[in-house]
């Protein structure tokens, strides 16, 4: 018997059955050259790693870390999904209407993930989960831990940089395939980060690692992450929105965005974000 499909398999089954078999095709392999050249990126080795992989950050300037990557990313993240959520109304003019319920299905499994809902029933027969489990409730909850309130987090002044990486998001809001191709790249890049990130934190602060937010986003025991998931997901939505006349401007987009996340983190490993820690204490 053949096995039955998951959801979220059948969710993105129903993409690629939206967009002519050739096209998709194509779209595919070119979001595989996608992929290929952003591991290929200065980002990809950024000796920043190294720096969190050693233990090479101190209690504040991890604290300082935090707080210009909220500004940068946290803060804007779900909204994008959401945005991303939106836009998929454009689908519908050029691939029918199954096109856009498809993808808000796909999208919906990384939007309830950054909400706070878990896989399964709850008690009554709904969804489980916590909005406190949403991944940027849990990324407050850390700024907490590094003892930073609201208060600090709205007072603080980051980086050029940092508001620079925050302006590739919200540039992008009203474009469903920017929205989608940012999302993808994202997620593929994040995914590198996230264990030696951790890794960083554990050395650095007294935080638990094991659980909260640096617990979501790193390799479980058997290699997988949730980056995994919302990165394949991510890239099948964007090769149901792109189409051949948008190549050129999506991979020009690409290397802006992953030029300016490169320049944020040349900030922040040279120490430009000295200047603020004050601010932070």
């Amino acid at each position: 018997m053949d096995r039955q499909l998951s959801a979220r398999e059948l969710g993105r089954q129903a993409i690629i059955n939206t967009v002519p078999k050739s096209e998709w095709q194509q779209n595919w392999q070119f979001s595989r050259a996608l992929i290929e050249e952003i591991n290929n990126h200065r980002i990809m080795s950024h000796p920043i790693m190294q720096a969190l992989n050693g233990g090479q950050l101190s209690f504040e300037q991890m604290r300082v870390v935090h707080l210009e990557f909220f500004h940068a990313f946290a803060q804007v993240f779900t909204d994008a999904v959401i945005q991303a959520m939106f836009t998929a109304s454009q689908l519908e003019s050029r691939l029918g209407p199954a096109a856009k319920p498809s993808a808000r299905f796909l999208l919906q499994f990384n939007l309830l993930e950054e909400l706070g809902f878990k896989p399964g029933f709850g008690s009554d027969g709904s969804y489980e989960g916590n909005p406190n489990g949403a991944h940027y409730a849990q990324f407050c909850d850390t700024l907490a831990k590094l003892h930073v309130d609201p208060k600090k987090i709205n007072q603080y002044v980051p980086m050029a940089s940092s508001l620079a990486c925050r302006a590739t998001f919200e540039s992008c809001y009203g474009d469903h395939l920017l929205m989608t191709t940012l999302l993808a790249v994202s997620e593929t890049v994040f995914h590198d980060y996230a264990g030696i990130w951790a890794t960083g934190v554990a050395q650095s602060t007294d935080i638990d690692v094991t659980k909260g937010y640096h617990s979501i986003h790193v390799e479980d025991e058997t290699g997988v992450s949730i980056e995994d998931g919302h990165s394949e997901d991510a890239w099948i939505l964007f090769s149901q929105a792109v189409t051949s006349d948008r190549y050129d401007a999506v991979k020009h987009h690409i290397y802006v965005w992953l030029n300016t996340w490169t320049a944020f983190l040349d900030d922040l490993l040279a120490g430009r974000f000295l200047q603020n820690q004050p601010q932070a204490a």
